[in-house]
């Protein structure tokens, strides 16, 4: 399956931030062999977002703490959204493979499901 995750550095060595908007780096991980399959870095949250958005992966992987800008066109993609700040990027992508993983319903801020904090009660996630 393949998931993105975000990382602080541009190899699987990385973690996952604890900001979307921080983040210096976006993998896309294949979890069948667990390789790295692109690398990006050196672009802004925006960018990273869209690419996202336009891969066909199944699933990213950052911290609940993300923004509104770059949440959306995410979401509007159908990629689901998993909280994994400060996990290795491998053990995050298998997280979010095996959906152990907190969902992220809404970014910071935003008025439904927690407000980005990965908590729905209303929905029961």
């Amino acid at each position: 399956m393949l998931i993105a995750v975000m990382s602080d550095r541009p190899d699987l060595a990385g973690t996952v931030p604890d900001r979307f908007e921080t983040a210096p780096a976006l993998l896309f991980v294949e979890t069948e062999g667990d390789s790295l399959v692109r690398a990006e870095s050196g672009k802004t949250a925006g960018e990273y977002a869209k690419l996202i958005a336009e891969s066909l992966c199944e699933a990213v992987v950052c911290a609940a703490h993300i923004g509104k800008d770059c949440f959306e066109p995410i979401a509007d993609a159908g990629v689901t959204r998993y909280d994994g700040a400060g996990l290795g990027i491998l053990a995050a992508a298998h997280g979010a493979e095996d959906g152990t993983l907190p969902l992220i319903p809404d970014y910071e801020g935003g008025t439904g499901c927690g407000s980005g904090t990965g908590e729905c009660h209303e929905h029961g996630d």
